[in-house]
């Protein structure tokens, strides 16, 4: 029997997890379950947890990617201010951003 593996967290590294914590739950109106300076936890509808750490010994954590999936809106009339712009092509329905940490976050069009 092969065993099941369902996608739990994604992991990205942050020097100030609340901040992060506020700045992704504001922009993506995620749950936050667990503020601390040194890690947070963010919970989507989904089920999905987005955590936040600090470097430390025994927590090895570098810089990493996310991708939403967006649904409803127009790519262009996000307002992700507090993010910079990496890339898009609006034409095909992408852009990646960059939090001041240096993990990337992708943001794609849902199309039909």
């Amino acid at each position: 029997m092969k065993p099941h593996f369902c996608l739990y967290a994604a992991n990205l590294k942050s020097e100030d997890c609340i901040q992060s914590a506020n700045l992704f739950s504001e922009l993506f109106q995620l749950k936050i379950v667990k503020a601390r300076k040194e890690h947070s936890e963010l919970l989507t509808e989904d089920g999905l947890y987005l955590i936040f750490s600090k470097p430390s010994k025994h927590c090895k954590i570098e810089p990493g990617s996310i991708t939403f999936l967006l649904n409803g809106i127009e790519l262009e009339s996000l307002q992700l201010s507090s993010l910079m712009l990496e890339s898009c092509d609006f034409e095909r329905g992408y852009s990646s951003y960059l939090d001041n940490y240096q993990n990337r976050i992708w943001i794609l069009k849902k199309t039909s």
